[in-house]
């Protein structure tokens, strides 16, 4: 590779740490098996129109990093990432995306910048500047969504915050990195740039309010429209412990411009809120959670467009664990039981029942306007962790969906479906240092 002269920061920046006052090395190391049958990341059934029906791979991703810190007021980090496939079904240029034109694979990423930040600190006042995560709350609207190999949501970003005991504001402004595993990043590789707000304030021991604002922005023209922004304003409310019980409640709405291919600017104007609650069986170190999810889809037979997407969330740990969905144009009904009753183990096992809010709506890789049903199906998920020790985690899991109508008439109109029912298992170790 040739030299590029934007390499030398970089140089100088590692440079650096021979003048700190305290350095510390850390990384993870983490292999994950995965197999599928009668699905990919992309298709579902027998046909896929890109990977393969029954796509059984090995990931693995290795991150390390450097940490100093010069003063009391002052530190840094500097790390690099490594995510790589082996067997995959895919090729990287399958994961050329129309919005940005061009590639944005969340699974590889071949020696990358990661977390590389300036960072000062003084009497609970916090500026971070540089690559960074964005993890808030449950993450359900920022979250880094690292299930994916490489990671959905890294920041080159300015983040401020304030810390007052356990309450705290944030905000910050940046651009979202792209995965590109044939680019390194420092050239441009940005999707949507975007700025939030994420506040939590602390009411009782255990409960929390957190005030949540955000703005999304792409003004790059694409295969799919001119121009997109988007503001979103909304709240989560939490109790982890009220007399043994327990509720989470989110929501969040969103408005802006979406302006189409054919320059006709339209309204955004979606919902998307999620609430569940449950009970803690305390001598039996056992919790039964109910719970209902909404993101509402785009009705075409209005102006606007009613299509709520993730923000800047995850959507590989709450609607279902094959990742068939997301928080956009679903209901999701949900059921689960996690047993934390064995040491240093914990099992969740949760039934899922999925409907779309408007059928004619993406799913996947898919559209099928003409389609009348609305029932996705059903999925059942068991999933556990065993922590062998603070540094080594290791993790088996399975889940298997059952077809429902809206893919029975899919796979009627759509040669890349068929409604047959689908399999996933998955198994990874993760050791930290």
């Amino acid at each position: 590779m040739r030299f590029n002269p934007k390499y030398l920061s970089l140089l100088l920046f590692t440079s650096s740490v021979l003048y700190a006052n305290e350095v510390g090395v850390d990384g993870q190391v983490r292999l994950r098996f995965e197999t599928f049958d009668n699905m990919n990341e992309k298709y579902y059934g027998t046909n896929p129109k890109l990977g393969e029906a029954k796509d059984s791979y090995l990931m693995s991703r290795i991150q390390v990093g450097l940490f100093y810190r010069f003063n009391e007021e002052w530190d840094a980090r500097i790390s690099m990432q490594d995510a790589r496939v082996f067997g995959w079904g895919f090729d990287n240029t399958d994961w050329y995306n129309s919005e940005f034109n061009q590639v944005h694979s969340t699974q590889t990423d071949y020696f990358e910048l990661y977390e590389t930040y300036l960072r000062y600190s003084s009497n609970g006042f916090t500026v971070t500047a540089g690559r960074q995560k964005l993890p808030y709350g449950d993450m359900r609207v920022f979250g880094p969504g690292e299930w994916k190999n490489s990671g959905k949501w890294i920041w080159d970003a300015v983040k401020t915050s304030y810390k007052d005991g356990k309450n705290f504001l944030d905000f910050f402004y940046g651009a979202m990195m792209l995965h590109d595993p044939d680019e390194f990043s420092l050239n441009d590789r940005h999707g949507y740039y975007g700025a939030g707000m994420y506040g939590h304030y602390v009411y009782k021991e255990k409960a929390a309010i957190e005030p949540i604002l955000a703005f999304k922005l792409n003004d790059e023209i694409n295969a799919i429209y001119r121009k997109l922004e988007s503001y979103y304003a909304g709240v989560r409310v939490y109790d982890k412990d009220f007399h043994g019980f327990f509720y989470d409640a989110t929501y969040v709405k969103s408005l802006g411009d979406y302006t189409r291919l054919d320059a006709q600017t339209v309204d955004i104007d979606g919902i998307g809120y999620h609430a569940d609650a449950g009970y803690h069986f305390k001598p039996i170190h056992t919790k039964l959670r109910v719970g209902y999810t909404y993101a509402t889809g785009d009705n075409p037979n209005t102006k606007e467009n009613e299509n709520f997407d993730t923000v800047f969330g995850l959507s590989d740990k709450y609607y279902g664990r094959l990742n068939l969905f997301q928080w956009t144009n679903i209901k999701d009904s949900e059921i689960n039981v996690i047993v934390d009753s064995y040491e240093n183990t914990r099992i969740k096992l949760e039934y899922h029942t999925f409907y779309a809010d408007e059928p004619s709506n993406k799913w996947l890789s898919y559209t099928v306007p003409s389609i009348q049903n609305d029932h996705y199906g059903d999925e059942v998920d068991l999933f556990g962790t065993y922590a062998y020790s603070k540094d080594f985690n290791i993790l088996l899991g399975v889940g298997y969906f059952i077809a429902g109508e809206y893919v029975v008439e899919a796979a009627t109109k759509n040669q890349y479906i068929t409604d047959d029912n689908a399999f996933g298992f998955v198994a990874q170790f993760t050791y930290n240092f």
